[in-house]
């Protein structure tokens, strides 16, 4: 064996797992090339950026820091604040570590940081469906580190979905591993942070009823989600106000697609006010008719629940709802983009999923941050439930190779 090939293979001990030297090296220049990355894009200024978090920025240096969570948002320009507070904890912190940093900057680093986490954690759930497989586990940090929609999302977007996401795959490591106290632990931070983590409860309702998560623990979800505003309520801000932020959100949106190719781009947009509000409730209520014969149907069933099964079920839930459901964005998409990650890396013949999400997901947000000349979506939106439709029948071949049959 050559010196270098044997200096290679030498395994270094990291907490109980023996790591390679080259997996090491291969790890740690794919992050300081991811990082690179996404430094190139920071200073893209996108509408959001612009119209909402540069504007949050230059509210809360104005207000001294800590005052800015007493404001109510809306009733004057002193805040114009509509995210949940938790996420406005975060602009504080950033006024006071500020300096001479760029506000830009700023804002930008910390959903970046949560890339990282994010690819860590997906490292460490294919590490566990696949058995230990190191080499598929490097392949899927490697693919996260430059999927495209992650990096445009945080690094040029400025948006934050990779923060609820980090929490959304946190949870699910620990449902797989079995610890669920610690999985909705997870889950209620997912939500306290953006009620888009709702995607991912159809899956936890799908796995509980196959019992193979303890619902008891879900008092965490509103124990934090509360626990979570009592630095503002103590600002100033009062409970009736904290407590309506995501209400007030969903009476933000009146269009039946913001962007996304979900089957409403089939509709009409010029339609008035009163019918679309009749089509949102319609769309909704449909949706989770959808959900309840998908339940019903995988709980008569009698089967093994894999590793596997249960990313594929991740990636089919949360991308029925975001198709289903209407007045949705176009980064809505993002768990069950970041899951199809899993679900290709686990085995080849699925990479062309995650490939379709991408290219579909790069054009919708193309559209978006650079004036793509891509007009309508309804392509796209075929494209999507050809997706779906895949992906689901991938499901139901799953569950009909692990079919228990009765003695």
């Amino acid at each position: 064996m050559r010196f270098i090939d044997d200096f290679f293979t030498t395994e270094i001990k990291i907490f109980k797992h023996k790591i390679p030297i080259f997996d090491m090296l291969f790890f740690t220049i794919l992050t300081c090339l991811g990082l690179y990355f996404r430094l190139t894009l920071f200073t893209v200024k996108s509408g959001d950026y612009v119209k909402a978090f540069a504007d949050w920025m230059r509210e809360c240096h104005a207000a001294g820091g800590f005052a800015y969570l007493g404001i109510k948002p809306g009733v004057s320009e002193a805040s114009t604040f509509d995210y949940n507070c938790l996420f406005q904890y975060v602009i504080v912190i950033l006024h006071y570590i500020g300096g001479s940093i760029p506000d830009i900057y700023l804002v930008k680093s910390v959903p970046v940081l949560f890339d990282f986490i994010c690819a860590i954690t997906i490292f460490r759930i294919v590490y566990h469906v696949t058995d230990n497989n190191l080499t598929k586990s490097m392949m899927a940090y490697a693919v996260m580190m430059f999927l495209p929609t992650a990096v445009l999302n945080s690094a040029a977007w400025a948006q934050n979905d990779s923060i609820y996401t980090a929490f959304v795959l946190l949870s699910f490591l620990h449902i797989l591993k079995r610890n669920d106290n610690r999985a909705f632990i997870y889950l209620a931070f997912a939500y306290s942070f953006k009620q888009q983590a709702i995607f991912f409860v159809p899956f936890v309702v799908l796995i509980w009823l196959k019992n193979k998560i303890k619902i008891r623990y879900v008092f965490w979800i509103p124990v934090i989600h509360v626990l979570a505003m009592v630095p503002a309520a103590i600002a100033g801000r009062s409970w009736g106000d904290l407590l309506g932020t995501y209400g007030r959100q969903v009476q933000m949106f009146s269009r039946l697609t913001m962007n996304y190719p979900s089957i409403y781009t089939i509709v009409a947009s010029d339609l008035s006010g009163p019918v679309r509000k009749v089509l949102i409730s319609a769309g909704t209520m449909a949706t989770v008719i959808i959900m309840g014969i998908l339940a019903y149907y995988i709980y008569k069933k009698n089967f093994d629940l894999t590793g596997k099964y249960m990313v594929t079920l991740v990636v089919f839930t949360a991308e029925v709802c975001c198709f289903c459901l209407p007045a949705m964005h176009e980064r809505y998409g993002y768990i069950p983009e970041v899951m199809a990650v899993i679900y290709g890396i686990i085995s080849i013949k699925r990479v062309p999923v995650c490939v379709a999400l991408q290219v579909i997901t790069m054009i919708t947000y193309t559209r978006y941050l650079f004036g793509s000349t891509v007009l309508t979506l309804w392509p796209l939106s075929i494209a999507m439930l050809a997706v779906i439709m895949i992906v689901g029948y991938d499901l139901y071949l799953q569950m009909r190779e692990r079919e228990v049959t009765s003695a």
